[in-house]
């Protein structure tokens, strides 16, 4: 963990949540490049008069100036950066967002700046805003999660016997299986097994590179959403709504 001294700073944050404090403030959590994830309190943001209120929103990218310390630094000034506003005119973008905050918010540690875990998070939001698929963004985002919690699959050839034929996915054995070390497992179309390697190896910065149907789509949700629970026993509020836009 890094150590802080009590200083004034310049950031560019993305607000994660806000949390009621006291009659008028808040205290927000954000993501920053250089600090990773910290705690800032907000005083006065709940007033009508507050001028940092319009930078102070979730899902959205401000520049913040700070009175960094370790605990809970103090806002000076917040403004806005990237509203990502075209996120909250889809419904399912909006909810694909709100599962990428609260996977930030509750476990990512704070005060651990990593490059990449800034990166993932701005590249997905801004993938949610400019228009692609939200489900599409939901299963790259899902990898991250999966990376970030130590498990990586393998999706180069079958488990067992490197094959590149390959039917279908083995949770137990961490990744693709020939129609030899099928067992138990069901088999797959091609178009399932492709787009499940191209979500692992193509990164969130070039999703454009991922052409995938919602038929495709459809089949990959439930089984990243197993996945997930399987590896990491992870378990998002937001996931109940994924469900409802499947």
């Amino acid at each position: 963990m890094m150590k802080m001294t009590i200083h004034e700073e310049v950031v560019e944050a993305v607000i994660l949540k806000k949390t009621p404090y006291k009659e008028n403030d808040m205290i927000l959590h954000v993501y920053t490049r250089e600090y990773g994830k910290i705690s800032v309190l907000a005083r006065g943001i709940r007033k009508m008069t507050s001028k940092n209120a319009r930078g102070c929103q979730e899902m959205m990218l401000s520049e913040l100036t700070i009175h960094l310390k370790k605990g809970l630094s103090s806002l000076m000034k917040a403004s806005p950066v990237n509203y990502f506003r075209h996120i909250e005119e889809n419904l399912e973008s909006e909810i694909v967002g709100q599962y990428i905050l609260e996977y930030y918010y509750r476990y990512v540690e704070e005060n651990q700046p990593l490059e990449k875990e800034y990166e993932i998070l701005y590249e997905a939001l801004h993938a949610l805003d400019v228009g692609y698929m939200p489900l599409l963004v939901y299963l790259v985002f899902n990898v991250f999660i999966l990376e970030h919690n130590g498990v990586s699959l393998d999706v180069d050839g079958c488990v067992f016997c490197r094959s590149p034929q390959v039917v279908s996915i083995s949770l137990e054995d961490g990744g693709f299986v020939c129609r030899e070390h099928l067992g138990h497992h069901p088999l797959y179309s091609h178009e399932v097994l492709k787009a499940f390697r191209h979500i692992h190896k193509i990164p969130m910065k070039a999703i454009d590179h991922i052409h995938v149907s919602s038929s495709v789509i459809s089949v990959l949700v439930p089984l990243m959403e197993t996945l997930i629970e399987e590896y990491t026993g992870i378990q998002l509020k937001t996931s109940r709504f994924i469900h409802q836009i499947v």
